[in-house]
């Protein structure tokens, strides 16, 4: 189904190659930074906090992973409607409501920290998982407006303004805790979830306020259309089709499972090593830290190396980076710091690559929907690994969980080494 956009004269006045383009593109690039920077403090806050909140609650690992994971369900669940908003009414619309719904579950949490609720700090992980879903769409808002030599770059460099936050989120809301050590979840865990309900009310003023125009609706005007397709599962057919936007698929999905599995109980895991909360909070954002900071590099080396090679590097340093987890013990903090920052670092290389790739390979009509599909896979298969990590470690091992990670990372490595070769035989013939 192929919808209009409303407002789709916002970009009548932009023309491609135009100074006022060259500005608008950096002017919604700055927007976009300023939104992702709350959300992804307030995700990564409320995140920390819900695996060890939930654990002093029911006492199960499984249960605390869950809560935790129930952030990737929500972004799962709301990948989609968030994207049929967009396809309507444009990125405004649907950032800002992404926003205003993680606050929303801000407060829920808020409130089961008071009253000592799982089923409230579930529903309100949820919502917040809206939020991230929100944050994930920024980036493809960014590429909206640039070209083909810099789309990568300005992918990373939305991602990147992630870096602030979502580093700082861990060790603030950890932190916080620690100093509560002695009480608790009502002292300990509140703030965190406080700072989550500010801070995504923040974003989403920050985009309603201030992404305008539109910059969807500015490529559709550059198009002579404003017509975009509705979301639809049905796409990922279509990008399993694609030679390039199936390997940046495959990348996007299992990168994420391993970042998932991986960090959702090593918090859990490094606390009954005899962690401290805080050190648990600096291996979160040394982790985070992996994801987003350097991605401005990885920007620039998918835009001129290109993005399926870059794939396979990613897979290569998230393989490292699972290994040395599953060899670490958990009272030895080192080499869960280094391991989970280069499963950060890992993940950035594909998930940078592999939106490059989808963009760049469908047309304007089809992008929305695509982005959105491969977000909502990407993103269910990250909960799923998420709460089998729970049950991994309760029936079997910490070690035996990074370590299964690890093989997914090489299998990833694999199928892109294969489908960059069949890719580069199809392009030399045609092209001799």
């Amino acid at each position: 189904m192929v919808q209009s956009l409303s407002g789709g004269s916002d970009g009548a006045a932009y023309l491609p190659g135009s100074p006022e383009r060259d500005e608008l593109a950096r002017r919604t690039i700055r927007v976009l930074q300023l939104g992702v920077i709350p959300g992804g403090l307030a995700m990564t806050a409320s995140f920390a906090a819900a695996t060890l909140l939930a654990d002093q609650m029911t006492g199960s690992e499984t249960k605390a992973s869950l809560a935790a994971v129930c952030l990737s369900i929500g972004g799962t669940l709301a990948g989609i409607p968030l994207a049929a908003l967009m396809a309507r009414h444009g990125r405004r619309a649907g950032l800002a409501a992404g926003y205003s719904t993680g606050a929303i579950g801000g407060t829920l949490a808020l409130l089961s920290a008071f009253t000592g609720r799982y089923s409230m700090l579930v529903a309100g992980m949820v919502l917040i998982g809206t939020g991230q879903a929100a944050n994930l769409a920024a980036r493809y808002a960014g590429a909206d407006l640039a070209t083909d030599e810099n789309r990568a770059r300005s992918i990373s460099l939305v991602l990147w303004a992630s870096t602030v936050g979502s580093v700082l989120g861990p060790t603030v809301a950890l932190g916080l805790k620690s100093l509560f050590a002695d009480t608790e979840g009502l002292s300990g865990f509140a703030l965190p979830y406080a700072m989550t309900l500010g801070l995504f009310g923040l974003a989403a003023v920050n985009i309603w306020r201030r992404l305008r125009p539109d910059p969807l609706h500015v490529v559709a005007a550059d198009a002579g259309s404003t017509s975009v397709k509705l979301p639809s599962l049905a796409e990922a057919g279509r990008i399993l089709a694609h030679p390039v936007a199936s390997i940046a698929l495959i990348g996007m999905m299992l990168s994420q499972a391993v970042m998932i599995g991986v960090m959702t109980v090593s918090p859990i895991h490094m606390s009954q090593g005899g962690q401290n909360p805080l050190i648990i909070g600096v291996m979160l954002s040394l982790h985070i830290a992996g994801m987003f900071a350097f991605s401005p590099y990885v920007g620039w080396l998918v835009d001129r190396v290109g993005g399926q090679v870059i794939i396979v590097a990613g897979a290569l340093v998230l393989t490292v980076g699972a290994a040395l987890a599953a060899n670490t013990d958990a009272s030895h903090a080192t080499g869960l710091l280094l391991g989970l920052f280069l499963i950060g670092i890992g993940w950035s290389c594909c998930v940078v690559s592999a939106s490059a790739l989808l963009t760049a390979s469908f047309p304007l009509e089809r992008r929305v929907s695509v982005q959105a599909t491969a977000d909502v896979l990407m993103t269910a298969l990250g909960a799923a690994a998420g709460v089998s990590s729970g049950l991994a470690v309760e029936h079997r091992s910490y070690a035996d969980l990074a370590t299964w990670g690890a093989w997914v990372a090489v299998a990833l490595g694999i199928a892109a080494v294969v489908m960059l070769v069949r890719n580069f035989r199809v392009t030399r013939r045609f092209t001799a």
